[in-house]
Order: C-alpha cells, then structure tokens, then sequence
C-alpha cells in the first residue's frame, strides 16, 4: 500500500496531498493569472451603537470611498451596489434587526459619489427608526474591468472622462497626504461611529509606520 493511500485512509485527502507536496509531487497547479474578483466588501462593526439615519450614512458614504478605492486599484467597475444594515444579536435584549438591499447603477462605474449615492438611496429604503445599529457595510457587486466597459444609449463620454480625472486626483491626494485627506461630505468628520482600535495589536507585516523601532545606548 503506498504511502499516499496510507495517509489518505488514516487523515483523510487533504493531508495526503500536503504529503505528496513534500515529497515532490505536485496536487495543486499555480494560477498564472489570478480569477477576476466577483464582488468587493467593506464592512465594520461600530464601537459605540448607532441609531440615527445620518451616522449610518456616515459609515456607509466612508465604506463606499474604501470600495471605490480598491476598485480602481485593480481596475474594475461595479454594476451594482449591496448595502446592508444589522443589530447586535448578542444584545438579546435589544429588538434585532437586519436588511440589505441591491441597487443596480445605471452604468458600471468606480467613482465613489456614485457609489455612495447608490448606497445612501439603499439605505434610506430599508433603515428603520429605533434600532440600535451594531454594524453596516457595503458590497460591489457585477464587477468587470474597466477596459471592457459596455455602452449605453445615451453615452455620456465627456462626463466619464471628467469621472475618472476626479478619481484619479482623490487618489493622488489621498496617496500622498493620507487616507481621507480628501474624502466626501456624506462621510462627515466626527465619526462617533468608527471601530474602537484601542486594542488591536501593531500591523508590522502592513504599515511602515508601526515597524518596532531598535535604539541604540
């Protein structure tokens, strides 16, 4: 009995191939190109509870701007924007609610105030006053590159142009300066609403600024 089937009827298949990788013999081929991405999300629990339509639109106006950036980094466009609202169900004692809502745009687009406008006009529909809101996030849906765009009827060339001229200095802007040094008025500038990160251990592995630093004596 080979070694392989031996491990295969002792641990089951997934470790069979991690001992045929070992040994040479490879299970799994590498992607040459990686798949095309089927949706975008950002999504953040509160750290304090919301229950006004504004903080939520906050939130959902930031979310957008996230999105729309990594959209444009990998050059694709939405064709639809999920957003969702929910409670805590761990506060039993709290009523629980939660919804979302796909709005379709008119036109694949990357630029953030047209995906926080779709996003705000969902969450409009399905807020509901009274609820202690826990989290929020938005989703991009329908998403395809940008070098495949598909008209439409009426094709707005010289507003798309002007669209990604704006992007592309908000991203500039923000590269340069900082996330959000440039960022839309619906997201506002309190946000009483962010994550607490009080606790939330150094990125090392992911921002230059919080490497550990050695002092010499």
């Amino acid at each position: 009995m080979k070694a392989g089937s031996i491990m295969r009827a002792h641990f089951g298949a997934v470790l069979e191939r991690t001992c045929n990788e070992l040994r040479g013999i490879s299970c799994l081929e590498l992607e040459e190109v990686a798949p095309p991405r089927e949706e975008i999300v950002s999504s953040r629990s509160f750290g304090s509870m919301v229950m006004t339509a504004a903080e939520l639109g906050e939130s959902i106006s930031t979310y957008a701007a996230r999105t729309g950036e990594k959209l444009r980094g990998q050059r694709f466009l939405c064709g639809a924007v999920h957003v969702f609202v929910q409670t805590n169900r761990f506060r039993e004692k709290d009523e629980q609610y939660s919804n979302g809502i796909t709005i379709p745009l008119e036109e694949p687009s990357a630029d953030n105030r047209i995906l926080a406008c779709a996003a705000l006009h969902g969450l409009a529909i399905i807020f509901r006053d009274g609820f202690k809101y826990k989290k929020a996030g938005i989703m991009l849906m329908d998403l395809q590159r940008n070098t495949q765009r598909q008209g439409v009827l009426f094709d707005a060339a010289l507003d798309r142009a002007r669209s990604v001229r704006a992007m592309a200095a908000l991203d500039a802007l923000n590269e340069r300066f900082g996330r959000d040094t440039v960022h839309l008025g619906s997201a506002g500038l309190v946000r009483r609403w962010a994550m607490l990160l009080e606790n939330r251990i150094p990125r090392y592995t992911t921002c230059w600024t919080e490497l550990p630093t050695a002092l010499a004596k």
